[in-house]
């Protein structure tokens, strides 16, 4: 199934589960007027043989509804390759916060290469360049965090190149599947 098909699936679902809980929520109005003799709808006959059952349908109407509303299983993210070309962490010796990088960093390690730890004390022209900055996080060769690594940032920095690269696939796929080679020669 297409993640266009399983999107279309589950907002069915949701749309489906909505009307019912407010389909049960509607008839347990409904019961709850009847119980407590509120006459301000006039209820068939068969309404009034079949009391016995109301609650039992009206719970089965929630339980539906409640099954119809539960999130999708999240599905584990997995790559043929990392999303990136290279990570590197410039640490310094006893700095917590590069611990706290570190870890992450790790949290996100299905997206991205080997990380690369640099300790910085050892080179003086680095403690120059980010003597009071570390934790400093390098992505691809660019300083992407300074002083601490924010997990939302990164996540979105993830998200985004994984669209990039889902975007490239499609684009390469149709391009095979309609047969466009393209002309790599070198222009004179």
């Amino acid at each position: 199934m297409s993640p266009q098909e399983s999107d279309l699936q589950d907002r069915v679902q949701a749309w489906l589960g909505t009307a019912t809980l407010a389909a049960a929520s509607i008839f347990a109005v409904l019961i709850f007027s009847d119980r407590m003799d509120m006459e301000f709808v006039r209820f068939p006959s068969i309404w009034y043989s079949s009391r016995q059952l109301h609650l039992v349908f009206c719970g089965a109407m929630f339980f539906a509804a409640a099954f119809l509303l539960k999130s999708p299983p999240t599905k584990a993210k997995t790559f043929q390759r990392p999303l990136f070309q290279s990570c590197r962490l410039l640490t310094r010796e006893q700095c917590h916060l590069c611990d706290d990088a570190l870890m992450i960093l790790q949290t996100f390690q299905y997206a991205l290469p080997t990380i690369e730890v640099v300790h910085i004390d050892n080179d003086p022209q680095l403690v120059r360049q980010f003597g009071q900055s570390v934790p400093v996080v390098e992505i691809n060769g660019r300083v992407r965090f300074r002083g601490a690594v924010q997990p939302m940032l990164l996540k979105r920095m993830i998200d985004a190149a994984e669209l990039r690269f889902e975007q490239a696939e499609d684009v390469s796929m149709l391009r095979q599947r309609l047969g466009i080679v393209e002309d790599r020669s070198p222009q004179a």
